[in-house]
């Protein structure tokens, strides 16, 4: 939990607004930027008390990606990047998006992007033109 909450607050920026531990542990973090709020919780605790039957019970989603929606893909990509961050290549995907993935120090994947202006969308550059 503690490399997770720190590659949010230091490398993405988002300030720790809560935090809930039990026996000096940290069970779950709120996280803030902006209108952006964000939970991270461990996802088991050793002997399991703080996690819900419900919880715990519920198939698990491998395939999660937690994206954040940013004004500018690639002013996210330098700032990331420079605060020490390993940022997979921006690419402009046809749907319309410019983005690049990354991963928390827990494995989750993180997409950013931001929408391509109009007259871009449908148009992938070439290798030549990137």
């Amino acid at each position: 939990m503690q490399a997770s909450l720190a590659f949010y607050v230091d490398g993405l920026g988002f300030e720790l607004r809560e935090e809930y531990e039990l026996e000096g542990e940290t069970l779950w973090v709120a996280l803030q930027s902006g209108d952006a709020k964000i939970m991270l919780n461990r996802a088991t605790a050793e002997d399991g008390a703080a996690i819900s039957k419900r919880r715990r019970a519920a198939p698990s989603y491998s395939g999660l990606v937690l994206y954040l929606y940013v004004d500018d893909a690639r002013a996210a990509h330098a700032e990331l990047s420079a605060a020490g961050l390993d940022p997979g290549e921006v690419e402009q995907e046809e749907y319309g998006l410019e983005e690049f993935y990354l991963r928390d120090p827990d494995g989750y994947e993180i997409g950013v992007g931001s929408p391509l202006p109009p007259w871009v969308r449908g148009h992938i550059p070439t290798e030549e033109e990137s």
